[in-house]
């Protein structure tokens, strides 16, 4: 299995084509749901997500490619901050 990549989603980093909207928060944002549009991603990956101007890092749990557009996706991300060194 290969490491997981991060996709950067966070400040700065959303434009046409490359962007997400959370649908769905579940227990106070340790989980939530999103649809967006940008690269082919797997679970494992990470995803720095735009939050207010500040980065939050989850794990994708959950993803699913949508084909028509076929750069759209669904996916389900797990809260996963970063541990200190």
């Amino acid at each position: 299995m290969s490491e997981p990549r991060t996709h950067d989603f966070g400040p700065g980093q959303r434009c046409w084509g490359h962007d997400f909207a959370i649908t769905k928060v579940v227990d106070s944002g340790r989980r939530v749901h999103v649809s967006g549009w940008g690269p082919r991603m797997s679970v494992g990956d990470y995803m720095l997500l735009d939050n207010r101007g500040r980065e939050t890092r989850y794990r994708i749990a959950e993803y699913e490619p949508v084909m028509d557009p076929n750069d759209m996706w669904h996916a389900v991300l797990d809260f996963a901050p970063r541990q200190a060194a």
